[in-house]
């Protein structure tokens, strides 16, 4: 795994939308909602958590173009996991193994 988006996120803990995962973030503390979106949490900001990556994709005229877009990193996946378990809450793939 090099990087995983807020959407890609959420599918792995069943939440509908990248907006639910982020709304889960910001209650607990490691993303901050503010005018212009969501933004990592000011005490986590440069410690290696997200990073930038380029989305590119096509005009309706066919042009290519890139856009920047946050995506965190296994550092900043394993953040979240483990403040998530802690909390009680686990990816879908380790809730299956609690019924076994």
């Amino acid at each position: 795994m090099e990087t995983m988006t807020s959407t890609q996120m959420a599918d792995l803990y069943g939440l509908k939308s990248s907006i639910a995962f982020n709304k889960l973030m910001a209650r607990c503390g490691i993303l901050v909602d503010t005018v212009k979106g969501y933004v990592l949490a000011e005490s986590f900001r440069g410690q290696g958590y997200t990073t930038a990556v380029t989305q590119w994709f096509f005009l309706p005229n066919g042009a290519k173009a890139s856009k920047k877009r946050g995506a965190w990193t296994e550092k900043g996946c394993q953040l979240i996991h483990d403040r998530l378990q802690r909390l009680g809450i686990l990816p879908l793939d380790e809730q299956h193994d609690l019924f076994n």
